[in-house]
């Protein structure tokens, strides 16, 4: 029976031992044209299409009040609905540039920070690089890296001709430029990442 265990415990060690084996690492920083371009891939996936929707309904709707108007000329309130359902699809499409911009105004503070990113078997990592200046602060706290199951349903990989980037449930995105990756690295991350090519 002891042997047993002894063999389940070193079985156990072995496939954690090969779980936690590095399949490569490396270090980067984002410059914010990539977390443009890379939110602007978010945008297009996973908020256009809602908008291009949204804006069709309200432009029926237009067309309609419209219509109403030049056959019921002496109907104000067309005119205000007509007004209101333009106002609203110009405005769905302004949301969108402005969220982006707001974003890139917020991430210039971080242009500078440097990252490493781990990738394992069964998951990959990403830690922050703190410089040892800040380590010092009186008030400094660690940040804990961020990790990920590579089985999650809810992460999506995305191949660009300069880099890689990582959708998570819909609302994080993370940004790996293969100008901080070897031929080794890129390949490694679109093999276990099983990337969608986006040109």
């Amino acid at each position: 029976m002891e042997e047993n265990e002894i063999a389940a415990a070193e079985n156990i060690a072995e496939i954690k031992e090969k779980e936690e084996e590095k399949l490569c690492e490396f270090q980067f920083n984002v410059t914010i044209p990539e977390e443009d371009d890379a939110f602007r891939e978010f945008q297009r996936r996973y908020v256009f299409k809602k908008n291009v929707i949204k804006s069709i309904g309200f432009g029926l709707l237009a067309v309609g009040f419209l219509v109403s108007a030049i056959l019921y000329p002496k109907q104000v309130m067309n005119y205000i609905l007509f007004s209101i359902s333009l106002a609203a699809v110009v405005l769905i499409w302004y949301n969108n540039r402005h969220i982006r911009t707001s974003l890139m105004e917020a991430l210039k503070m971080l242009e500078d920070d440097r990252y490493i990113f781990t990738l394992f078997e069964d998951k990959f990592r990403i830690e922050t690089i703190v410089p040892e200046e800040d380590r010092e602060a009186e008030d400094f706290q660690e940040i804990p890296p961020q990790e990920f199951e590579l089985g999650d349903p809810m992460l999506e990989s995305i191949e660009k001709q300069d880099k890689f980037v990582i959708i998570v449930r819909k609302q994080t995105i993370y940004v790996l430029p293969k100008r901080c990756m070897s031929e080794s690295d890129m390949e490694a991350v679109r093999k276990k990442l099983k990337t969608v090519s986006a040109g």
